[in-house]
């Protein structure tokens, strides 16, 4: 005899979906691209190794932990699937996990609803852990080649070779890391440099203009500086440049990226931040800087130009936009935070 399963109502329906979503092997993702929210089932974070409290429910929690080698695949394949140039949306990638290793998954996803413009409303999908298989893959072309070279019967030597070989490699890596430090920081304040953030800022653009989310930027400078170089000479200007580096990065949030733009300068990245918002918060670091003692018991003081990004914006004209906003502050009697 057949047995059969009903539900009496909706609610129960959608309790059983949701504890068979939470106890598979998979994790599956639903995005609202209306209001920004993805829910992701307990399954996803649990592949990962994630408390599922950890993340917010949003686009950059996924985007943040592909891989970097993967990443501007991935988004050129997703953007090529929700403007309709590909007809599925099924990838290979890799996430980073919560002890900072990678899990190699298959993403897959279908678009469930449009808005009347055709842009995509809600998208659903699952990622599966196809990590063995890949190591295996991997493991199988490995042997492979040993095969074809003739190293089965040298193990020995390859163990050896493969152990000299590790040593060298993890130098290198702390070489190479300094290397990556030193080209993207800036040496005094241990800030992003201006190259660093030109990159970083590039990517911010994109995720705005593609999930329509505000963008704004901060560009402030202290006010005679060169005074306080010429009175108490370049030591005491670099110790104030560092006592505002970590002033400010105590008050600006972990998603918010600060770098030194050069000189004196600094620059600000507010990412999901309007306009208005912004500037509250630039007055509360301009604010908190008039406030410090510095070294000497210096009073300093800064200028500040505000602007967010518009959706014709480039990189180029959005700076404009933020340096003659600073002029204009400094025009105005320096200490202040002026919008451009």
């Amino acid at each position: 005899m057949e047995i059969t399963y009903a539900h009496d109502t909706l609610k129960d329906a959608d309790f059983t979906l949701n504890s068979i979503l939470d106890i598979s092997n998979q994790g599956f993702w639903d995005w609202n691209a209306l209001t920004g929210h993805v829910y992701r089932s307990i399954g996803w974070y649990r592949m990962l190794g994630y408390d599922h409290i950890v993340f917010k429910n949003d686009v950059f929690t996924w985007e943040n932990i592909i891989h970097p080698e993967d990443y501007d695949r991935v988004m050129e394949h997703f953007e090529s699937y929700i403007h309709g140039d590909i007809p599925e949306y099924r990838i290979e990638y890799r996430c980073r996990k919560s002890d900072n290793t990678y899990l190699w998954i298959q993403d897959s996803g279908k678009i469930i609803q449009k808005n009347s413009d055709g842009t995509v409303l809600r998208m659903i999908g699952a990622h599966t852990n196809i990590h063995d298989f890949k190591r295996s893959q991997e493991k199988l072309l490995h042997q492979n080649e040993l095969l074809m070279n003739d190293n089965l019967s040298l193990d020995a030597l390859v163990k050896e070779r493969t152990e000299e070989l590790n040593l060298i490699n993890k130098k290198l890596q702390v070489q190479i890391q300094e290397v990556e430090y030193n080209a993207s920081h800036d040496r005094l304040t241990g800030l992003y440099n201006r190259r660093e953030f030109e990159s970083i800022f590039e990517k911010e653009m994109h995720r705005a203009k593609r999930y329509l989310y505000p963008l704004s930027v901060v560009l402030f400078d202290i006010d005679d500086f060169k005074k306080i170089n010429d009175t108490y000479g370049h030591k005491i200007g670099d110790e104030v440049l560092i006592g505002i580096s970590i002033l400010v990065q105590k008050i600006i949030r972990q998603s918010d990226t600060i770098a030194r733009w050069g000189g004196e300068e600094f620059i600000v990245i507010f990412p999901e931040s309007d306009l208005e918002n912004t500037k509250v918060k630039a007055e509360t670091i301009r604010a908190a800087i008039d406030r410090e003692i510095f070294p000497k018991n210096l009073h300093v003081t800064c200028s500040f130009g505000v602007t967010t990004y518009l959706k014709e914006d480039t990189s180029d004209s959005l700076f404009i936009r933020c340096d003659n906003a600073l002029y204009q502050a400094k025009n105005l009697g320096k200490n202040n935070v002026q919008e451009g």
